[in-house]
């Protein structure tokens, strides 16, 4: 009883921080879309091209808001889904704090910092390279354009209803609709993986690594695509105690976009985009990982 108390108190909190992150970017969206189709969008496919680089800067700051506004924003075809990886890959949320708690491991933070920027900038241009890039579309209940302010995809789209874009009323009462679903959905979900996490205890996760395998990278990236801060908070107090590697904890935290994957999965609809950015932020970090796990002596 006390872990599930204990759990639903921590998840309600966790859910919290992320509410002003989700209004300001749905109420941007909503914003936006109003306006979309009365611009050339030129400015947008200008910013594209700094995209990867922007959000790669952005996802450094130590919180995983970034990474919700991201998924959002890829959702919308804002972004492309390189500039979301690159985000993805850079978040670390409240690990930094964990490490920077701990003066002696300051050498190794830079270095993590650094690595992160370097490979979320170069994995986001080599997808929207390999990939494509997707360009901004009205193709969903949120851009029609009907006369009579209805949509004929409504039942497709379920809760998500057509909004007039006309004024601030409807674009308020859009932004709290839609804020109060994800804020509903994130709820949840972080309750039950918190409950699993407390149930299964920190010191038993510890237990599965191995410090030298060149397969704990594999193991940590996997810890890491959990849609919570806590896992990248637990991995960074592993690293500071030298239970895992630098390039383990490196794989870790770049699998760890926070609550991100969650918002990306409950706002996109294309499933297989969703499941090939879960697939490539994985295979990114474990790469990365091995190789500062096996290069670690030159650091």
């Amino acid at each position: 009883m006390h872990e599930f108390l204990h759990a639903l108190e921590h998840s309600f909190f966790d859910s919290l921080k992320m509410l002003p992150f989700l209004l300001l970017a749905f109420l941007f969206l909503e914003f936006t879309e109003a306006r979309i189709e009365q611009k050339s969008a030129k400015a947008i496919e200008k910013a594209e091209k700094s995209g990867p680089i922007t959000g790669a800067l952005l996802g450094l700051i130590p919180q995983c808001g970034f990474s919700v506004i991201g998924a959002n924003f890829f959702a919308k075809r804002i972004i492309t889904l390189g500039t979301l990886i690159a985000i993805f890959l850079s978040t670390s949320d409240e690990a930094l704090l964990i490490m920077l708690a701990s003066p002696s491991h300051y050498k190794e933070l830079l270095i993590i910092m650094g690595l992160k920027l370097v490979v979320a900038v170069i994995a986001g241009y080599a997808i929207d390279f390999f990939v494509g890039k997707k360009k901004i579309i009205a193709d969903d209940c949120h851009h029609c354009h009907h006369h009579d302010d209805s949509c004929e995809d409504e039942e497709i789209i379920g809760e998500e209803h057509c909004c007039s874009h006309t004024d601030w009323r409807a674009i308020i009462l859009c932004t709290v609709r839609r804020t109060a679903s994800v804020f509903a959905f994130l709820f949840v979900a972080t309750f039950l993986l918190t409950f699993a996490i407390e149930f299964v205890g920190e010191d038993k996760i510890g237990g599965f690594m191995l410090t030298d395998s060149i397969f704990q990278p594999f193991l940590t990236a996997l810890i890491g695509l959990i849609p919570n801060c806590a896992p990248s908070v637990i991995l960074a107090g592993m690293f500071v105690e030298g239970a895992i590697s630098l390039g383990s904890v490196f794989a870790g935290l770049c699998t760890s976009a926070g609550v991100g994957l969650l918002v990306l999965f409950r706002v996109n609809k294309g499933i297989k985009e969703n499941l090939l950015a879960v697939g490539l932020l994985y295979i990114i970090s474990c790469a990365s990982g091995i190789i500062i796990h096996l290069c670690q002596g030159l650091f």
